[in-house]
């Protein structure tokens, strides 16, 4: 049998004396450990000054809410339904007339929320986080009517603010994205809001509506141009939607019993054009433009029906995102006859041409919207498109490197899979130059003719790697920006503006041919995050990633 060789540590000895710890660890260990219980003092002490009158146990009380009995120990404290009294023989301040209804029988927490049965202060109030629970006071107090009383077509006196948030959600086609309870027909594209009451505060719901993309920042909701009055009656309203409404038995919330009144979006003050009641029925000017009428979330339907034909608009009604990959419009809430009837109306009332025939005016009526108006791109409805606006200003190299030929065309006949619409039927040739040469003058600052002479793309192998190899390079090289499947959302996605593109995009690449591809894979695109790969893949793995982007979009390879 072999022999073992045994491993120990040294002995210490004079010449090899045994390690000592440095000596700052006992005083770092002693100054922690006085750290810690300095904060657990503070702690312990700012929990008693915050809960000076609680004097123990809290006596139990019971009322009979909606036919619930509903326990609570706040009247205990809050005598007579009044502010708490700081001190045994200080009066307590008298609650407003809530009339009909009698404090002493109604309790407390049915109007102000809170938890009813604690007997701690922090806890009874509210504890911080989303805030579902704090107690409302003052004029948030309305929030919490119709948890009790149904919504009903005429608004109950002194919750007045909250009916006309449930008119503002309807107008703003809140239901086409969002479900709530109560509305036979609700979208999936944004969270359930029919118990969003029971789960956010007051001021989680003012910053959910007033900026969508704080939380999270990836979010599609757009953010509505809503003034501040406006967004407290949207959270009042949406207050009230909880998940156990005292005017309903759970059987009847279950079995959708309860409805929400019809609200009319049919202006009766204003001369429609006959089918023009279906762009409010529809639900198209809480986001787009037509004529006088804007919700400056979405692109301008005035001239819709010359730029696009009967069948684009029937079909872009039914399945946006078919025609646009990426597009944040939910589907028509109209059946297919008034789709059909609304796509003719735009077809035909779209018969006069933009009242400004001159460049400067025509950038204005139709090209800021998106492009801005210093040409940066960043227009009101940027955000809220499939795809950012091609940036003039500050972006003079991409206008160097593309051929003037493609730039008119692309004015004539739009971009196809983007909201970049073809203005041929719209504005003629020499309007289309002016408004090029205006673009270039105004916000690239290059003569139309200063171009960059582009090197010469590799020749295409007669064959291309094997798919593995092509898997490994796209992982290397694209995943991070256009994610895994091309949907143009990988991990650093949010990190660059414009956004990577949506490799997905059929109708955008189905008008790109191969050279156009692999021109942006071998040089970049300026003025984006796509960087240059001539430099770092061989010839043939250029064609390989073109493979690649085909067969993500859905083309031939």
């Amino acid at each position: 049998m072999a022999n073992k060789i045994m491993h120990t540590d040294p002995v210490p000895s004079k010449d090899n004396p045994a390690p000592t710890p440095p000596r700052w660890i006992n005083g770092g260990l002693i100054a922690a450990a006085l750290l810690a219980l300095g904060a657990a003092g503070a702690a312990l002490y700012v929990g008693w000054s915050k809960n000076t009158h609680n004097h123990g146990l809290i006596a139990d009380l019971s009322y009979n809410l909606g036919g619930r009995e509903v326990r609570e120990h706040c009247t205990t404290c809050h005598v007579e339904g009044g502010l708490p009294s700081p001190g045994p023989n200080a009066a307590a301040e008298p609650h407003p007339d809530i009339s009909p209804h009698v404090v002493e029988n109604l309790g407390c927490t049915g109007c102000h929320l809170g938890e009813g049965m604690a007997m701690d202060r922090a806890l009874s109030h509210g504890l911080p986080g989303l805030g579902a629970r704090q107690v409302l006071t003052g004029r948030d107090v309305q929030g919490r009517c119709y948890a009790c009383h149904l919504l009903d077509a005429t608004p109950l006196a002194g919750a007045e603010r909250p009916w006309q948030g449930y008119q503002l959600f309807r107008e703003k086609a809140c239901g086409l994205c969002h479900h709530i309870g109560g509305l036979a027909t609700g979208g999936h594209f944004g969270p359930d809001l029919s118990h969003i009451g029971s789960q956010l505060g007051l001021e989680q719901l003012h910053t959910a509506i007033r900026d969508p993309r704080s939380d999270p920042p990836n979010s599609i909701m757009p953010r509505f141009p809503l003034s501040r009055s406006q967004v407290r009656d949207l959270a009042w309203f949406l207050k009230s939607r909880v998940a156990d409404p005292y005017y309903a038995t759970p059987m009847q919330v279950q079995a959708g019993k309860i409805r929400l009144p019809e609200v009319s979006l049919v202006p009766d003050d204003v001369d429609l054009l006959p089918d023009e009641d279906l762009l409010y029925r529809g639900k198209c000017l809480a986001c787009h433009q037509f004529r006088d009428e804007d919700g400056y979330i979405a692109p301008d339907l005035t001239y819709a029906g010359r730029m696009r034909s009967e069948e684009f608009i029937r079909e872009f009604l039914e399945r946006p995102t078919r025609l646009i990959p990426g597009a944040i419009m939910p589907p028509s809430p109209l059946d297919a006859q008034k789709r059909d009837t609304l796509a003719t109306f735009l077809a035909r009332e779209a018969t006069s041409e933009p009242e400004h025939p001159h460049a400067k005016h025509l950038y204005m009526h139709l090209c800021q919207r998106c492009h801005a108006a210093d040409g940066g791109g960043h227009g009101p409805i940027e955000p809220n498109l499939a795809t950012f606006p091609r940036a003039f200003s500050g972006n003079a190299e991409f206008y160097r490197r593309s051929d003037d030929e493609r730039l008119v065309r692309s004015v004539e006949r739009g971009i196809a899979g983007t909201s970049m619409p073809p203005y041929a039927d719209v504005i003629d040739k020499a309007a289309r130059e002016d408004l090029l040469d205006l673009i270039f003058a105004a916000f690239i600052g290059i003569e139309r003719q200063d171009k960059t002479p582009l090197p010469l793309l590799p020749t295409r192998p007669q064959e291309l790697s094997a798919p593995q190899q092509t898997d490994a390079l796209y992982a290397r090289h694209c995943l991070r920006c256009h994610g895994r499947t091309g949907s143009g959302k990988g991990p650093e996605y949010l990190d660059h503006l414009p956004r990577p593109r949506n490799l997905t995009n059929r109708p955008y690449f189905a008008a790109q041919s191969d050279e156009q591809v692999a021109r942006a894979i071998a040089d970049g695109v300026s003025g984006t995050a796509m960087d240059a790969f001539r430099d770092r893949l061989q010839d043939r793995h250029i064609w390989d990633l073109v493979d690649r982007v085909r067969t993500l979009s859905g083309g031939e390879p």
